[in-house]
């Protein structure tokens, strides 16, 4: 339904603006969306300038939070006395790893940067000329929103709120509160920047998956006219080329999403991946340890909760777009049967087809993965991989606590690492 206040096209606008505030405020997008009447989503040097500072702030504040705490005696030993050796690795590859994942999210959208723009600029476009052609059609803009700014914004705090809980309690906040607060804040922002761009891919591709559906309806529409009306006339005719038309067109913005998002969602997943890979693991340290329940199995547990919530709704709207796709596809190609066979209809579906067979995209992760259900495969499975043959680390280094014996980690469990490591992330990224 269109909102009360906003023009034809300005529904992207009223739907998504929230978002991509949110992350041109945080750095990471140099950018901002406006309406066609102001002249579309665009940008300029100054906000440029923003971005460049936002993000050189974050990143500053946050190495220099962990410097101050690691060059002052009785932060450093308040913060990592209490954590074991793995645990202080673990710790130390988390930071880097966001560090680096964070950096490459905004170079690779500065390196895409005018082709986000375009593809934006095309979703307005393509709501704007579906309504001129179906005035009929009733946008229910405020779902949309309700969606993906409130919900992910419901998201978004809780993730920051559990983020800021887990560095409090891991840097100890019982000295050095400034240092503290410092690193539990850029870290939160560092790590929940990255799940918001994981959550714009999955709402372009809910936005693509909506209008094959929506085109889908129409189409049913003119097929049910047809039927009733033995002899198509010009208006149903002309319908029908549009309809066209618009498929060919959000296939296209299919393809282009890929080329933005792609590679960052890849890269968003492999960190979820690392993540979960490590954080698991801490649980089965603590478990195997018989460590009493604390605050920390709940945050770690937190944590995951909302990586795993961020990749199953990555493959299941992957999914759903690649089914709404091709149901309208199959419907578009019985369009010669609905209107009495003629020979120009069969040749216009036959062209169709062959398009169809040039432009079989769906949504994928990386530059090649399909964005399905099997993404949810690949991870987890790689992820029980890992924590057991870490978990069968751990067991040698109880043995030789035990019985003194030095340890001597197995050639498969190097093998078995080194070999998921390099399938998931050529899986994921290539």
């Amino acid at each position: 339904m269109q909102q009360p206040g906003t023009r034809r096209g300005d529904g992207f606008v009223y739907c998504y603006d929230s978002l991509y505030r949110l992350l041109f405020y945080l750095g990471i997008l140099t950018f901002r969306l406006h309406n066609q009447s102001e002249g579309g989503p665009r940008s300029t040097r100054l906000r440029v300038l923003y971005a460049l500072a936002a993000r050189a702030a974050i990143l500053l504040g946050f190495v220099g939070g962990v410097y101050v705490k690691l060059t002052d005696p009785q932060m450093s030993q308040a913060m990592f006395s209490q954590l074991s050796p793995l645990f202080k690795i673990i710790f130390f590859w988390e930071c880097i790893l966001c560090i680096l994942t964070y950096v490459e999210h905004c170079l690779c959208m500065d390196a895409y940067c005018s082709k986000h723009i375009g593809l934006l600029a095309s979703m307005q476009l393509l709501d704007t000329d579906i309504s001129a052609e179906f005035p009929h059609v009733q946008w229910r803009y405020n779902r949309t929103r309700s969606k993906y700014w409130y919900g992910s914004s419901l998201v978004f705090c809780l993730y920051v709120a559990i983020s800021l809980a887990l560095m409090f309690d891991t840097t100890q906040c019982s000295c050095g509160y400034v240092s503290t607060i410092l690193i539990a804040s850029t870290y939160s922002m560092l790590t929940s920047m990255l799940g918001t761009m994981g959550f714009i891919h999955i709402a372009l591709m809910d936005y693509l998956r909506i209008r094959f559906r929506l085109i889908m309806k129409l189409v049913e529409q003119q097929y049910a006219k047809a039927d009733t009306s033995p002899k198509a006339n010009e208006e149903q005719l002309q319908h029908m080329d549009h309809l066209f038309e618009f498929t060919k067109r959000c296939s296209r913005l299919l393809d282009v999403m890929n080329d933005v998002c792609g590679f960052i969602s890849g890269a968003g997943i492999f960190y979820d991946f690392t993540h979960m890979t490590c954080f698991v693991y801490m649980l089965c340290h603590k478990l195997l340890h018989r460590e009493s329940w604390d605050t920390q199995y709940t945050f770690v547990s937190l944590h995951l909760v909302v990586h795993i919530y961020k990749l199953l709704m990555t493959s299941v709207y992957g999914y759903l777009l690649q089914r709404e796709k091709r149901n309208c596809l199959q419907l578009l190609s019985n369009y010669a049967h609905h209107f009495g066979n003629q020979a120009t209809l069969k040749n216009a579906v036959e062209s169709f087809q062959l398009w169809r067979m040039h432009n079989n995209d769906s949504a994928h992760i990386g530059y090649s993965f399909p964005c399905n259900i099997s993404l949810n495969y690949l991870v987890f499975n790689a992820l029980a991989n890992y924590v057991i043959v870490l978990v069968q680390l751990l067991f040698q280094l109880q043995l030789k606590d035990k019985q003194g014996q030095p340890i001597r980690i197995p050639k498969d469990s190097i093998r078995i690492l080194a070999m998921q490591y390099n399938f998931v992330f050529n899986s994921t990224i290539h």
